[in-house]
């Protein structure tokens, strides 16, 4: 009995710790109904993003995104458990897969993104990125005006299911 109340507790704490640059958010994330009933203090409120500013074809910008329950988060410049950029980029096709690039997580079957993110600032009810990084520029890495673009949010408290935003490029 006192190993599972270590287990649960240490569990329990993981999720209250919020996440990490290695945390992957999805179908492995603790589901609601798990963590509901085994820990009814730990909350799974899911994040809703109720505007974001317009993106700009540039790589170096000022995106907020404003909402709520997006946990809180220190500043960073590269990929994290909790958001990431879509872009579609019909220019490059003709590499295949990667007319569609992402940005800023660090989840995913392929590992972390390539193109990362400069957030500086995370709290519940506002992100805000000053650019992308990484391999930004690099073959189609790029944002083009017309460009779909998707942004998703997880909480970064608890890697809750993702809210999600769709838009163009200026």
């Amino acid at each position: 009995m006192f190993a599972r109340q270590v287990l649960a507790l240490a569990f329990a704490g993981a999720l209250l710790a919020g996440c990490g640059a290695s945390s992957v958010p999805g179908a492995n994330a603790a589901s609601s109904a798990n963590v509901g009933l085994a820990f009814p203090s730990v909350s799974l409120k899911a994040p809703t993003i109720k505007s974001v500013t317009p993106i700009q074809a540039e790589q170096t910008q000022k995106i907020v995104i404003k909402g709520r329950d997006f946990g809180k988060m220190h500043p960073y410049n590269g990929d994290s458990c909790c958001i990431e950029f879509s872009i579609t980029n019909y220019q490059c096709e003709y590499f295949g897969s990667y007319d569609v690039w992402n940005a800023g997580w660090s989840g995913g079957t392929q590992g972390p993104n390539e193109v990362t993110l400069n957030v500086k600032k995370w709290s519940d009810k506002e992100i805000v990125v000053t650019g992308f990084t990484g391999a930004y520029g690099y073959t189609c890495y790029t944002l083009e005006s017309g460009n779909p673009i998707t942004i998703k949010v997880w909480n970064a408290k608890n890697q809750s299911s993702p809210a999600t935003w769709s838009g163009t490029v200026q």
